[in-house]
């Protein structure tokens, strides 16, 4: 990777040269310190007090300089607008276009002037940390809470004069980057967090970080996972009573696969901190060994095996480096799209995996293995992520935690409402085989068909009329009723969840863009626990017999959407 000198060297406006940070003066300074620390020769306190006046001195020079070329760019602003007040009382066509390309002269010195502070603050920035490295120290924190601070400080005075502007250019961004067309609708439903700020000077990420190959390894592993987890739900309730248990157990079945994606999500969320790679690599071995012994249960005619299997596979879930690699890896120019392609593949794999499982109806024996529409799931599978990674260059950046700020007060109610869509969802996709069998008599290949089309589909209609319609009450429970009430709820639900999550990815705090607990995991986690719940109620439910397991499931969706509307109307009405 090429050093922050070169660069810094490369990329400073040639008549500015002088009023750069001395970054080069400053590393050479920091390793004659090590070499007299090392000898005996310095003290600590001495050394923390030279640095801080050196660098006293150089962010005094860029201030100066700084505060200088606002003021002169203050005053072509000032004669500029006395000259348009003139052109409005006397127009006068040539002189209009002269003034036009006058502001415009003064809007690129001022793209420039911003160009120099961003370099100087990535300069100051990655100096302290070279120097907090080399000594051990937590200088960085001492010099910048207590130059930040003082009313006399250079720093304050940065703070004071640029980030007005800064916000201002922030706000239109932002402007921009939430448009409402699809691709940013996708990327903002994957709730990759953006950086506050985006440095595109100090990001090698082009060249240096990214690689189109491993973005397409991440975005098919992606798909993998998701294949994985809906294309048992077919089948799954087959499954357990051909182990000797009830039609229900289907759901603990499903769920088993995202209690352990709780856990998984943590340390693999802890591990990409890291690496990416081995992670995925990691990742896969585990949903191997999990697909196995689901496919073998089987034979060895043994629910703990089945359920065992499904454990490893939520082991092995990666969600949450799928999301920190695009969020940490990408080129921000990229990055919406690369998010998109995440959503996308996970809608495809949510669609494929029922469907394929309509196609895997099949019965033989290979030796001693059984081979059905059962137990084919976990096989296919089991090949699939046994061929999903070939040797990739390992890509681990090394990332920078972003500038903390306050939390906002939406961001739990926000998680509540992503909790209830997962909830509904669940509820919906995971007792479909059995409520499909007991009303309609509908085969497998009818069910993974719905399945399918539903994950297929997206349609702008409100969750709850879906829940509503969904009910069994007093008519004879037909298919139209099922189908129409369970496309209004799913496709409610994707579209509703795209929104939240994009509004969570502005109200959450920015220092969740980085580190272990960030807003990636928590999305995963409220969205798995959500899912652990709806599974387990699916079971609970069966007790009380098939015939009253669809409204009693449906019940907490509707009373958890209700919340939710509610929640959302308080808290909203409290602050505005």
């Amino acid at each position: 990777m090429v050093a922050f000198g070169k660069k810094l060297k490369d990329r400073q406006i040639e008549e500015w040269k002088g009023y750069y940070i001395n970054y080069k003066l400053m590393k050479k300074k920091v390793k004659q310190y090590a070499r007299q620390i090392e000898a005996g020769g310095l003290e600590r306190r001495y050394v923390l007090k030279d640095f801080s006046r050196m660098l006293d001195n150089q962010i005094e020079k860029i201030v100066l300089f700084l505060l200088e070329q606002q003021g002169l760019l203050a005053s072509r602003l000032d004669a500029l607008g006395k000259e348009q007040d003139a052109l409005q009382e006397e127009p006068d066509f040539s002189r209009i276009s002269d003034l036009r390309e006058a502001y415009r002269e003064v809007g690129r010195d001022l793209l420039k002037l911003l160009f120099f502070v961003e370099v100087n603050a990535i300069g100051l920035r990655k100096i302290l940390k070279k120097f907090d490295k080399r000594f051990g120290y937590r200088f960085t924190d001492y010099y910048v809470k207590t130059r930040a601070n003082h009313p006399y400080s250079q720093l304050q005075q940065v703070f004071k004069h640029v980030e007005p502007v800064i916000d201002t250019i922030r706000a239109a961004v932002d402007r921009l980057s939430y448009s409402t067309n699809f691709l940013t609708f996708l990327g903002q439903h994957a709730l990759i967090m953006q950086e506050e700020l985006p440095m595109p000077t100090e990001e090698p990420v082009d060249d240096q970080r990214y690689h189109f190959m491993s973005l397409l390894l991440n975005l098919a592993n992606t798909f993998l996972y998701m294949v994985n987890t809906y294309i048992i739900v077919p089948t799954a309730d087959d499954y357990s009573m051909s182990l000797g248990a009830a039609a229900t157990v289907c759901g603990i079945v499903i769920g088993a696969m995202a209690v352990a994606q709780i856990f998984s999500s943590v340390y693999f969320s802890a591990w990409s901190n890291r690496s990416y790679f081995r992670p995925l690599i990691f990742s896969s071995i585990v949903l191997f060994m999990g697909n196995v012994m689901y496919a073998m249960a089987y034979d060895f005619n043994s629910i703990a095996v089945l359920l065992l299997g499904r454990l490893f596979c939520g082991l092995g879930s990666a969600r949450a480096v799928n999301r920190r690699y695009i969020s940490d890896c990408v080129p921000l120019k990229i990055r919406m799209q690369a998010s998109a392609g995440f959503v996308s593949a996970s809608a495809l794999g949510m669609a494929c995996g029922p469907a394929l499982a309509g196609l895997l109806q099949v019965k033989f024996k290979i030796y001693k293995l059984t081979i059905n529409q059962n137990t084919l799931p976990g096989w296919v599978m089991a090949f699939a992520c046994s061929e999903a990674h070939q040797d990739d260059e390992e890509d681990d950046p090394e990332c920078d935690a972003s500038e903390e700020t306050s939390e906002d007060s939406r961001a739990p109610v926000q998680l509540l409402i992503y909790f209830m869509l997962k909830y509904a969802m669940e509820i919906l996709l995971s007792e479909s085989s059995v409520v499909t069998t007991y009303y309609f008599h509908w085969t497998t290949g009818k069910v993974a068909i719905f399945l399918a089309c539903l994950g297929l589909t997206v349609l702008p209609i409100v969750v709850c009329l879906g829940i509503l319609m969904s009910f069994h009450v007093v008519i004879p429970y037909s298919v139209p009723q099922y189908v129409v009430s369970g496309l209004i709820m799913f496709v409610s639900a994707e579209v509703l969840e795209g929104v939240n999550l994009s509004l969570l990815s502005r109200v959450m705090s920015s220092r969740l863009s980085r580190g272990t607990f960030n807003g990636g995991l928590l999305s995963t986690e409220a969205g798995t626990i959500a899912r652990v719940i709806a599974d387990a109620t699916i079971t609970l439910a069966g007790y009380l017999g098939e015939s009253k397991l669809l409204n009693v499931t449906l019940l907490p969706s509707l009373m958890i959407c209700i919340m939710s509307i509610v929640a959302t109307c308080f808290t909203y009405n409290s602050l505005y």
